[in-house]
């Protein structure tokens, strides 16, 4: 799994849950000058989860892809959309705590 390259990349957020949000690409809300965004979760050093901001017109979606199981299943890929980048960001952390809790 890729580890969090601190000097290239800020860190969006470090919370004391064990998530911390790394940018990707763009340090802004929006895309680079190659039309890049993306955020990536880390859980305690492991990538999670990424989610990346797409545009069809006058529209942007966040589309958050899980690297764990969360449907009952073997495939350890999920992926939800939202329009709202905080809500695509609470429902990764919201599906692995399940996740997590399911494991114990």
């Amino acid at each position: 799994m890729r580890q969090p390259n601190n000097t290239a990349n800020k860190l969006c957020k470090l919370s004391t849950s064990g998530f911390y949000w790394q940018t990707r690409y763009s340090q802004t809300d929006e895309p680079d000058n190659q039309g890049r965004w993306a955020r990536l979760c880390f859980y305690r050093q492991f990538l999670i989860a990424r989610i990346s901001r797409v545009q069809v017109k006058e529209t942007v979606i966040f589309v958050a892809t899980d690297y764990f199981p969360t449907d009952g299943n073997s495939n350890p890929c999920f992926v939800d959309t939202k329009e709202d980048f905080v809500k695509a960001k609470e429902g990764v952390e919201k599906r692995f705590n399940e996740f997590i809790k399911a494991c114990y």
